[in-house]
C-alpha cells in the first residue's frame, strides 16, 4: 500500500503542476520540441514569475535542468515520462 501512496503523491504533484496554462504549455513544449531554453518573453510574464512556473515543475519532477554557461537549459524528465507513458503521450500530439 506504501508504494500505491507514493504513486497518489507523485501523481498529485504532476497534476497540480500542470493545472496552470503557462506551465502546461512550457512541459509541452519540452516534450514535443526536447531540451531548451525557456524564456518568460514567450508568454509576456516577468522574469519572476517565469521562475516560480519552472521551479514548480522541477518540484513536481516533470523537468530537469543543466546550466550551459549563465543560461539554463530544461529538458522533460526522462524518467518520470516513461513511468506514466499513457499520460504524457497525450502531450506529444503535435
Amino acid at each position: 500500500m506504501k508504494n500505491n501512496n507514493q504513486d497518489s503523491e507523485q501523481l498529485l504533484l504532476l497534476f497540480q503542476a500542470l493545472s496552470d496554462p503557462i506551465r502546461l504549455d512550457v512541459f509541452r513544449c519540452l516534450l514535443q520540441k526536447g531540451e531548451q531554453r525557456v524564456t518568460n518573453g514567450t508568454y509576456d510574464i516577468s522574469k519572476s514569475t517565469m521562475s516560480h512556473h519552472i521551479k514548480l515543475l522541477k518540484e513536481a519532477g516533470l523537468v530537469d535542468v543543466r546550466k550551459e554557461g549563465t543560461a539554463h537549459i530544461y529538458s522533460p524528465n526522462k524518467e518520470v515520462v516513461a513511468k506514466y507513458p499513457g499520460f504524457f503521450d497525450i502531450f506529444q500530439n503535435k
